[in-house]
């Protein structure tokens, strides 16, 4: 009788234990999933899903100094909408936005993967592209433009026209650093 007890005891306290370990291994989980979101919130942009200026700035230091240790080339591309403040204000911030992430999503799925496309501000966009040459960045910038000329987004019942200016850069031709005008 007294071993039936102490089995009884023993199986209780086992199955505390491991009710305990198992709410730790949750509140663990828990944790880390609050941690990728803390850092998508403080990297992404919500509209677009991309990269902010604060992961590009962070992303272009570090490309940049690899670049620097090996030779090697960065370039930067970095499009903006034209005539951006002209969808606000004709049609409301519903069509700038959708005109924002509609330039996001081509940018999202016309780079390389080892590519960073970014929302740097309001209408302005950066592509950081490790190891490309500048006329390997020009002759993709040029694509993204002709690509989004031929978009059809409509607002409205009203067809919208969009088109981008895009600038090139590549370390170190032009510049030593992200900064470098």
């Amino acid at each position: 009788m007294y071993l039936v007890v102490l089995d009884s005891i023993a199986l209780d306290e086992i199955e505390k234990l491991a009710g305990f370990c198992a709410e730790q291994i949750r509140l663990a989980i828990a944790n880390v999933r609050l941690r990728v979101q803390l850092r998508d919130h403080s990297t992404k942009d919500p509209l677009t899903a991309l990269y902010n200026r604060r992961h590009f700035l962070d992303a272009a230091r570090r490309e940049i100094g690899r670049a620097r240790s090996d030779a090697s080339l960065v370039s930067i591309i970095s499009p903006d909408v034209d005539h951006f403040k002209l969808f606000n204000d004709t049609y409301c911030h519903d069509a700038g936005d959708m005109v924002l992430r509609a330039l996001a999503e081509t940018l999202s799925a016309m780079f390389r993967v080892q590519d960073i496309p970014c929302r740097y501000g309001c209408k302005a966009f950066v592509v950081l592209m490790p190891g490309a040459a500048n006329d390997v960045a020009l002759a993709r910038a040029d694509e993204l433009r002709r690509k989004i000329e031929t978009y059809a987004l409509r607002y409205g019942g009203e067809a919208l026209k969009i088109t981008i200016s895009a600038g090139v850069a590549t370390f170190p031709l032009h510049g030593e650093n992200s900064a470098a005008r």
